[in-house]
């Protein structure tokens, strides 16, 4: 289920489907590659039209989606197509649209059932002059978001020890857009797990990436395959009392 508060706080159920399940579907990355190879357009060509990088077009082709209805119906132009077939395929988007689940508003967390969501505080992020130190804390007097109970323990998450936060620039696209909120793990901040996404602090900066255990030091990777604006850095063991782990994260909720 998708939440939002009128204080334009949104929250998603994240495995949400638009098809039944078990269903066989062309994902959209298998209907722009099909639809693009068609057009015998280039991917800077796409780009253009819809006013992304040329990293952003890519990221189509293996799981991300073009954000905004002006935006598809721009590419689904140039592709020949309608925005409902580009978006949804041959069938439009009327099954979909009936299996969509509801959307609730709410203002007032009273007005949700306890027993049937979770609300989660924004986690803030503080960097101290001086020696870079960390200062952070979870934001209990703000609006929190909620999810639904089943979700949070599909993720496992632990509701005493999550907060979101969000996601800033381009450095971590395709799986992480401009404006995702993310849900942090802050009790993972100690045990580095291979490959494993996390928010962390480093040369007076709050960075997300992907971290990466390597000879007692750490290597920090950004998912955008661009490494000419985001190249890979790496932390040696005699300087990791630079970098500071805040949490893992274990979730994401974005726009489209």
């Amino acid at each position: 289920m998708q939440l939002c508060n009128t204080r334009d706080s949104c929250v998603a159920d994240h495995n949400l489907s638009l098809y039944g399940a078990g269903m066989k579907h062309e994902t959209f990355a298998e209907r722009f590659t099909r639809l693009l190879d068609a057009s015998g357009l280039t991917l800077g060509h796409i780009a253009d039209v819809a006013d992304v990088s040329y990293q952003a077009v890519q990221g189509w082709k293996t799981g991300s989606v073009p954000r905004g209805a002006a935006r598809q119906a721009k590419v689904a132009a140039a592709l020949g197509v309608t925005a409902a077939e580009l978006m949804y395929g041959e069938k439009g988007p009327e099954e979909p649209r009936q299996l969509l689940r509801p959307i609730a508003v709410w203002s007032n967390e009273e007005e949700l059932e306890a027993d049937r969501y979770i609300f989660l505080p924004a986690l803030e992020v503080k960097l101290s002059a001086g020696e870079g130190g960390v200062v952070w804390h979870v934001d209990e007097k703000g609006q929190r978001q909620a999810f639904t109970r089943k979700w949070a323990q599909r993720h496992c998450i632990d509701p005493e020890c999550a907060a979101t936060m969000v996601v800033q620039g381009s450095s971590m696209e395709p799986r992480l857009q401009d404006g995702d909120s993310i849900v942090v793990d802050y009790c993972q901040n100690t045990n580095i797990i291979d490959g494993k996404v996390y928010a962390i602090a480093l040369d007076g900066e709050v960075f997300v990436k992907r971290l990466f255990k390597e000879f007692g030091g750490v290597r920090i990777v950004s998912d955008n395959p661009d490494k000419a604006r985001y190249p890979d850095r790496s932390v040696p063991a005699d300087k990791m009392a630079y970098l500071k782990v805040i949490g893992r994260v274990v979730a994401v909720s974005g726009g489209v």
